[in-house]
């Protein structure tokens, strides 16, 4: 199944495993897509960090799994900071 990354007038790309990066602390999204670009990004990134001495950032820097349902994955990329509610939502058991 496809999901889209869309905003109320666009579709900005289509994903078959949906996945994003993004600041932890602040909620801000960083890069949403496809799990293995998501991946890759993340790895990316985290090291660049780490290279640079932005180890806070680095920790932050999260990646994640999302739902594979449309009205979420909308959420997700539709409303600043709602990735770091489901974030909470989703891991909130696991701590």
């Amino acid at each position: 199944m496809k999901f889209e990354i869309r905003d109320e007038k666009v579709v900005h790309n289509t994903v078959e495993n949906p996945a994003a990066v993004f600041d932890r602390e602040s909620g801000t999204l960083h890069k949403i897509g496809e799990r293995e670009n998501m991946l890759a990004y993340f790895n990316d990134t985290h090291d660049k960090y780490r290279d640079n001495g932005l180890h806070h950032d680095a920790e932050n820097l999260t990646y994640m799994e999302l739902p594979e349902e449309q009205e979420e994955i909308d959420k997700v990329f539709q409303i600043t900071g709602y990735i770091k509610k489901l974030y909470q939502e989703t891991f909130a058991y696991s701590s």
